[in-house]
This record gives structure tokens, C-alpha cells and sequence, in this order.
């Protein structure tokens, strides 16, 4: 699918604006958008590259589509005083002390922070009225889930002890077969210098953090009980995993729910952004959505 840069694109853009000028860049509908326009989206007024204002045109283009859908498809056309509110609630989030401080943080005038509130509120809007449209999560859907990524839904609590060679891994088992503590020969042999200081502790995490090797043993490791010498990139590996748990179903519910309301939206986005009947100056750049919406430059 494609990318949407709707709502992130100008916020995280570097330095800004050059000369202000009143000449139409682009048309989007019945509407123009002027040089001027989209060099204010931004804080600065030092000269920018010929790249970053095609981008700041790029997503200037995005947030006039929709908002051209959203008060066709809905009737939605967020007022001043609802842009008001949700501005005072970025403030409130971001810790700012107030608004002239939030605007430096993210680098953009108040008319660009402005034009992203507003996109915020339609996002917030077109996200309630489509919950309808979202498929029902099912217990096989959430079956089929942890099958496809029992790693990425199971926790595990392990330890480690890491040496270099299996022979060390193996003179590591013998002695714990003899009664030394995992924790104490961690804390003398580990060549890991974080978790070997702790007694080998790894703490509690997905296997997915781990490299490919640790991961697999962590899935079938028996709870409590030293692994066999598992070799990695690092070396060799004496294992134990304390715990093991599979997430809760509530939990993978609620995740792909979330996947699901998701691709809905977008869905309504990107089809708003390729419906739009767009125009950019020759001179300026050549608008595509084609495969993600974008000005690129003059050939």
C-alpha cells in the first residue's frame, strides 16, 4: 500500500521558508495554493532547497484533498474555535510551556500547525464514522495470529551465560551439574558484560529481540532448566528461561483491530488523495500519487 505522509511530513521538516510569494505552485480542486502558502507552513524564513519545497507542496496538495473530501463525504469542515481546542491539546501533550515554545520544538509556524490540527480533527472524525466499515475480529483471526507470529506474541523472562567456544559452554553445564549457581558462574565467565554482572539476567522481553538462534531456544527451552550449548554470531550460549507466556487473546484483539481500523482509513485517505484533481506548475513540479503521493521535480 501506498505511504501516506499526511499527518507527519511537515511537522519533522528541517529549516524553512524562502521569499514570500503570491504566484499559484499548484491547484487542488477549485482551490489555489500560492508559493506563499506553503513557504508559511513552516517557521523559518532563510532560503530552502528546491527538494524540501516540493515536499512541503506534497503534503500542502495531501491536506487540501482531504480536506476537500471530508466536507464532501461528510460534511466535515472543522471550525475555528474546534482547531483552537485541538492546537491547545498538542500544546498540553507535547509538555510545551505554550504555544510560541511547541511551535519551535517542531519547527512550523502557527498556519502550518494550524493545517495540521485541522487534519487531526478530520483523521479523529473519518476514523468514528468508518468504525462501521471495519471487519470483526474473530477467534480465528486471533488463532491464525499467534500462529503466523508466536514470537512477537509470547513473552519470555531468560538468562544467559556466554563463552566462546562449546567446550567452555560444556565445562559451564558440568559445573552447574556439580551445584554452582547459574548466577555465580555468569558473574564469573559471561562474556557479556551487561547481563553477566546481573547473574546472566536478560529481564523479560519477545524473542524477537533476540538473534535468530537465542530466539529459537528461548521458544522451546524447558522452564527452569540450563540449554544445551546454543551457538550465535556471539559466541556460545548456555540458556535458561525462567518463564514463558503467550499473550492474551484480548491483547491480540485489540491489536489487530487496531490493523484493521487502520487500513479502513487509509484506505479513505489515499482514495481522497487520488481523486483529487491536481495541478502543479510545470516550472514548479509534476504531481503524482504513483507510488506514494508526491511533487517531483521538473524533468
Amino acid at each position: 500500500m501506498k505511504r501516506l505522509t499526511i499527518l507527519v511530513a511537515a511537522i519533522a521538516l528541517l529549516a524553512a521558508a524562502c521569499s514570500s510569494s503570491s504566484s499559484v505552485v499548484a491547484t487542488v480542486g477549485d482551490t489555489e495554493l500560492t508559493r506563499s502558502q506553503v513557504e508559511n507552513m513552516v517557521r523559518e524564513t532563510d532560503d530552502i532547497l528546491d527538494s524540501q519545497f516540493l515536499t512541503y507542496l506534497g503534503v500542502a496538495i495531501q491536506w487540501l484533498a482531504v480536506e476537500q473530501a471530508a466536507a464532501e463525504d461528510f460534511d466535515l469542515s472543522p471550525t475555528a474555535d474546534e482547531v483552537d481546542a485541538r492546537l491547545e491539546q498538542l500544546v498540553a501533550e507535547s509538555g510545551a510551556a505554550d504555544l510560541e515554545t511547541y511551535l519551535e520544538q517542531v519547527n512550523a509556524s502557527e498556519d502550518g500547525i494550524r493545517m495540521f490540527a485541522t487534519q487531526l480533527i478530520i483523521q479523529e472524525f473519518v476514523t468514528e464514522a468508518l468504525a462501521d466499515d471495519v471487519e470483526e475480529i474473530t477467534d480465528d483471526d486471533i488463532q491464525a495470529e499467534l500462529d503466523a507470529f508466536p514470537r512477537d506474541w509470547t513473552e519470555v523472562c531468560s538468562a544467559h551465560i556466554l563463552v566462546a567456544t562449546e567446550d567452555e559452554a560444556n565445562a559451564v553445564l558440568d559445573r552447574i551439574e556439580d551445584g554452582e549457581t547459574f548466577e555465580d558462574l555468569a558473574m564469573e565467565l559471561s562474556t557479556d558484560p551487561g547481563s553477566g554482572a546481573n547473574g546472566g539476567d536478560l529481564g523479560c522481553t519477545t524473542p524477537t529481540q533476540f538473534v535468530e538462534e537465542f530466539a529459537d531456544a528461548t521458544m522451546t527451552a524447558e522452564i527452569g532448566v540450563p540449554t544445551e550449548p546454543v551457538e550465535s554470531q556471539f559466541g556460545f550460549h548456555i540458556i535458561r528461561v525462567d518463564s514463558r507466556e503467550t499473550a492474551d487473546a484480548d491483547l491480540v484483539r485489540q491489536y489487530l483491530e487496531g490493523e484493521a481500523s487502520a487500513e479502513v482509513i487509509d484506505a479513505w485517505f489515499l482514495d481522497a488523495i487520488d481523486a483529487a484533481v491536481v495541478t502543479v506548475d510545470e516550472s514548479v513540479g509534476t504531481w503524482t500519487t504513483d507510488p506514494s503521493p508526491q511533487v517531483l521535480p521538473p524533468s
